[in-house]
């Protein structure tokens, strides 16, 4: 698929660009006299929000190879509904390994999840590295966005979409090209049901 690869190389491009200069930035931070001022911290505090947020995005676009599901989780981390949010994977061993065309297929569905927790809660993972992974989303007011509900149902993705439906687009590509098929389980009760990622080949 040239263009997932197309857009995957530009943005990892953009990635290692300005991921440089976060670094410089916090590097000058560190070495402040007046490191102890409230607007050193702010500043320092932003620093490490961009770097965490890059080295996410890093993941997301994919290419880096296999990953522990530990240090996938461990990516998620303040991410997940402007921080509101926390990743449970349950009991699944952290040492899993999640092979690398996975690796942005479940941290986008996991980042979603996180979208439709406005007031918090936990996105859940579970289970079975090459056959099926279920991700789903605990809080007050739990909803998927509407687009990837669309797209789970066989509507059209927005041609030109919004910044909120970027990531829908984006997961449904990834999980095109890594051969899953994407559905919502019947939740039980009132909620959002769990996002089901199935090898369909």
């Amino acid at each position: 698929m040239p263009d997932l690869r197309l857009v995957r190389l530009v943005g990892l491009r953009l990635c290692h660009d300005i991921g440089g200069v976060a670094g410089t930035i916090g590097n000058a931070l560190e070495m402040l006299d007046s490191v102890g001022s409230e607007a050193a911290t702010l500043a320092n505090d932003a620093s490490d929000v961009l770097r965490r947020r890059l080295t996410l995005w890093r993941a997301l676009l994919g290419g880096q190879g296999d990953m522990t599901l530990d240090a996938l989780l461990g990516l998620l981390g303040g991410q997940l509904s402007g921080g509101r949010a926390q990743a449970d994977a349950g009991t699944l061993d952290p040492a899993t390994r999640i092979e690398e065309e996975m690796v942005p297929v479940l941290l986008s569905a996991m980042l979603l999840g996180g979208e439709a927790l406005p007031r918090g809660g936990h996105v859940r993972l579970a289970g079975e590295p090459g056959r099926e992974w279920a991700i789903w989303p605990e809080g007050p007011r739990a909803a998927w966005p509407a687009a990837l509900l669309r797209a789970i149902t066989g509507g059209a993705l927005p041609e030109d979409p919004s910044g909120r439906d970027v990531l829908v687009v984006w997961l449904a590509a990834l999980a095109g090209a890594a051969g899953l098929r994407l559905a919502l389980a019947v939740p039980p009760n009132e909620g959002a049901g769990p996002l089901l990622l199935s090898a369909s080949r």
